[in-house]
């Protein structure tokens, strides 16, 4: 009786190509997940800087977390000194069917510069994934950012 055997070595065949190629697949899968879930991969952040205001910068940084808080319920991190910033986790569901995807996001604000001030916004988005079972990158909600944006150029007076 003969075993189970990759190839014929009598006549000197292997693999057939689509074996090899479906190995190949499923190799570049698992590394891309592998990057993915380690945080090699960029996640779902969306940075947009405003311009330059005259405005103090004490009065811009009371500002710039006024506007934050209109968009998420609040902010976990403040750190006057250094310029940064960081929103909870705020979490909705889209969609009304249960089994929807799940999304969050959060703000994060860096001072490019005190005087004249200038801040970067960073928008990071997540949607949790049921089959990987934790939550994963995904594309900002531009129009969202935008409109924080926009709030933020109306109070300090771009």
């Amino acid at each position: 009786m003969r075993g189970l055997s990759m190839g014929n070595a009598q006549n000197g065949t292997s693999l057939p190509a689509s074996l090899l190629l479906a190995c190949f697949l499923k190799i570049t899968i698992c590394v891309l997940l592998f990057l993915a879930m380690s945080g090699c991969v960029r996640n779902g952040s969306t940075r947009l800087s405003l311009p330059k205001s005259p405005v103090p910068y004490d009065q811009a940084w009371k500002a710039s977390l006024a506007a934050s808080r209109l968009f998420y319920d609040r902010i976990v991190i403040e750190d006057k000194n250094k310029g940064y910033f960081q929103t909870h986790w705020q979490t909705h569901q889209v969609g009304v069917l249960i089994g929807t995807p799940v999304k969050r996001s959060r703000l994060i604000g860096r001072v490019a510069s005190q005087d004249p001030f200038r801040l970067d916004l960073d928008m990071e988005q997540q949607a949790f994934s049921l089959e990987l079972g934790q939550w994963v990158a995904d594309p900002p909600d531009k129009k969202r950012l935008n409109e924080i944006k926009e709030r933020l150029r109306a109070r300090l007076r771009f």
